[in-house]
């Protein structure tokens, strides 16, 4: 099961602790929110996401410490909009794998060293999609499985998803 924008715009604000405002689908079929900033319609789901950061209480930890880690961090939400929004087949989910497996090759998180909210958007949007692979499948994806099995593990971003099991003697076997 994928979740849609909305839900995943719902579970980044509860993660940052900011309300969303009122989330809906635009005329247009954009998400877009009217309370995030004061008099405004925000539209698209990045520039939620970044809207939502930006009244976070820090927001260089969420978006990255320098301007290069917040352009990753926003070209990696732009990623989640035209990519994974759409992984919705076995041929995308595919790309999409092979695509954030070697993004993770040499970094612990997309963007580098540090967790930004990229990480916390890719998690919530391949949850169904990770959730479903074989054993055989997150061998092939082992820097996917990694990250993956890393950010589960803090209770406020996995919310309430289910954990993946990553069965490290199958995993290697």
């Amino acid at each position: 099961m994928r979740i849609d924008r909305v839900e995943c715009v719902q579970r980044v604000s509860q993660y940052l602790r900011i309300p969303p405002g009122n989330l809906y689908m635009s005329e247009n079929n954009i998400l877009a929110s009217d309370d995030i900033l004061p008099n405004q319609c925000v539209e698209g789901f990045s520039a939620i996401v970044q809207a939502l950061i930006m009244n976070s209480t820090s927001p260089a930890r969420h978006l990255g410490s320098d301007t290069e880690k917040q352009a990753l961090t926003r070209q990696w939400l732009e990623y989640a909009v035209l990519r994974i929004n759409y992984a919705d087949n076995a041929l995308n989910s595919k790309r999409i794998l092979r695509d954030l497996n070697d993004a993770l090759k040499s970094s612990p998180y997309i963007t580098g060293t540090e967790m930004t909210l990229a990480d916390v958007v890719s998690y919530h949007l391949l949850h169904g999609i990770v959730k479903d692979l074989s054993q055989q499948e997150k061998a092939q994806y082992v820097n996917i499985s990694r990250w993956f099995d890393n950010i589960q593990q803090d209770d406020e971003i996995r919310q309430k998803l289910q954990l993946v099991n990553f069965d490290l003697l199958n995993l290697y076997l």
